[in-house]
C-alpha cells in the first residue's frame, strides 16, 4: 500500500509511527505477501519514507523478507484470485450445461415412454376410437404438468442449469467468450446481453409452464405468452449473441479480427452448432405453422371437448398417424435444437483455457500482511510470544 499509494499512505503511517515511537517502543515493519511487480522503485522510496518517520532512538527493521519481495508477491496473489474466479466460472458453465442437457434428455425419454405406455384412454378411462396414444408437438406441452415425472425432471434440471450458467458469468470471465464492452447494440454491450438474456430465458421457460392451446383459458394465455418470451430469450437471444461473437453468417466482420480468443477448430464447431440450431428451429417453426393453420382436415386432428363427468375441456380422440408423425417431427426438432444449444455451451467450456488452470497446492496465510506492530522493549513475555507468532508466519 505504501509503495502503490505513497502520497496518501505516508500521512497515516506517519501518525501511527510517531504515536508508537513516542511511547518508547520499537518499530517493526511486517511486510505482507505480495504487491504488483512494477513497484520496486516506489517501494524503496516508501521504505526510506517510513524509516524517516521513526524518531531518533527508536529501532526500525523489515522482517520476513524485503519489502520488494512482498510487493512482487501481491501480483501473484491477485493472479491467484483471478484464476480461482475464472476457473470457477468454467466449472459452473460445465455443470450448468450438463444439467440442462440431462433435463432435455430425461424429459424426452420419459415423455416417449409415457406416450407409449399411457395416454390411450380419455379422462373417463375409455379407450380412444383411433387406438393411438396422444403425443404433444412441443417440449413445452410435454412437460407442462409439474405433477408428472417429465415435468418434475425438466423443471429441476433446467432450472438448476440456468442458475449455474447465470452465476458463472462466463461471457465476462472466459477469454473465448469475452469480446469487450465496446461492441454495443442500442447502448447495451453484447456481453451484457449474453449474460442477462439467455439464462434468465431458460429460467422462465422451466418455471412458467404452458398448456395445450385447445384447453387454455384467458388467464392461461398469459402463461403461454410469457413462456414464449422465455423461449425466445433462450434460443434467439443465445443464437444472436453467439453469432455476433464468432462472426457467423450475416454477423461476419462485425468484430475486429482477433477480438475473440479461441482456436480455429473450436470456432468452427461453434458455427456448426449455430447452423444446426437455425436448421432445426426452422423445421420446428414450419411444422408448428402447419399444425396451427387450418391446412389439415379437422377429422384428422386431435379432438377436444367436454365429456360426461368432466368440468373442463379434455381430449376426446387422438389424431391420425399423418398428423402424429408431424407432431413427432416437431417435437424432435425442438429437442435437437435444445441439445445443440447446450452443446454450444459445452464447446465453449471445452475450449476455454480457464478450465485447465493449475492452482497452487497451498494457500497463503491471511495474517501475513504488511503491518506496523509495536512491542514493549522491557516485556520479555510479549517478546517470546511475538517471536513464536512470527515464526509461524514465516513457516
Amino acid at each position: 500500500y505504501l509503495a502503490c499509494r505513497p502520497s496518501r499512505a505516508e500521512g497515516t503511517a506517519s501518525s501511527r509511527v510517531q504515536a508508537v515511537a513516542g511511547r518508547g517502543r520499537s518499530i517493526r515493519a511486517m511486510p505482507s505477501s505480495g504487491i504488483c511487480g512494477n513497484c520496486e522503485d516506489k517501494s524503496e522510496r516508501s521504505v526510506r519514507s517510513v524509516r524517516s518517520m521513526v524518531p531518533p532512538g527508536a529501532e526500525f527493521e523489515v522482517e520476513n523478507g524485503t519489502l520488494q519481495d512482498q510487493i512482487r508477491n501481491i501480483g501473484a496473489q491477485t493472479s491467484f484470485i483471478d484464476a480461482v474466479s475464472r476457473k470457477r466460472s468454467a466449472t459452473l458453465l460445465f455443470v450448468g450445461s450438463l444439467s440442462g442437457l440431462l433435463g432435455f434428455l430425461f424429459a424426452f425419454v420419459i415423455g416417449v415412454i409415457a406416450g407409449q405406455t399411457e395416454g390411450h384412454t380419455d379422462a373417463n378411462g375409455t379407450p380412444f376410437k383411433s387406438g393411438r396414444s396422444y403425443f404433444p408437438s412441443t417440449v413445452s406441452e410435454m412437460v407442462h404438468d409439474p405433477s408428472k415425472p417429465e415435468g418434475k425432471v425438466f423443471f429441476a434440471f433446467c432450472f438448476v442449469g440456468a442458475i449455474m450458467i447465470f452465476e458463472s458469468w462466463y461471457p465476462m470471465k472466459l477469454r473465448n467468450a469475452y469480446i469487450g464492452d465496446d461492441a454495443q447494440v442500442w447502448g447495451i454491450s453484447w456481453v451484457t446481453l449474453r449474460q442477462f438474456v439467455p439464462a434468465p430465458g431458460m429460467m422462465m421457460l422451466s418455471i412458467i409452464t404452458t398448456v395445450p392451446a385447445a384447453k387454455a383459458t384467458i388467464t392461461d394465455q398469459f402463461c403461454i405468452a410469457l413462456h414464449l418470451v422465455g423461449a425466445t430469450m433462450l434460443f434467439v437471444g443465445y443464437f444472436v449473441c453467439e453469432a455476433h461473437a464468432i462472426g457467423w453468417g450475416p454477423f461476419k466482420g462485425m468484430l475486429p479480427k482477433g477480438k475473440l480468443i479461441d482456436s480455429t477448430h473450436s470456432v468452427l464447431r461453434r458455427k456448426l452448432c449455430l447452423t444446426g440450431i437455425v436448421f432445426f428451429y426452422t423445421i420446428f417453426l414450419v411444422i408448428q405453422v402447419i399444425l396451427c393453420l387450418p391446412v389439415i382436415p379437422e377429422a384428422e386432428n386431435d379432438k377436444w371437448g367436454h365429456l360426461p363427468g368432466q368440468d373442463e375441456i379434455v381430449l376426446i380422440d387422438t389424431a391420425t398417424w399423418k398428423v402424429k408423425w408431424l407432431k413427432v417431427a416437431s417435437y424432435g426438432s425442438e429437442v435437437i435444437c435444445g441439445l445443440l444449444l447446450i452443446g454450444s455451451h459445452l464447446i465453449i467450456w471445452h475450449s476455454s483455457e480457464e478450465r485447465n488452470y493449475d492452482l497452487p497446492e497451498s494457500l497463503a496465510a491471511l495474517h501475513s500482511r504488511l503491518n506496523i506492530v509495536a512491542t514493549e522493549d522491557d516485556d520479555d513475555d510479549d517478546d517470546d510470544d511475538s517471536e513464536e507468532d512470527e515464526e509461524e508466519i514465516r513457516e
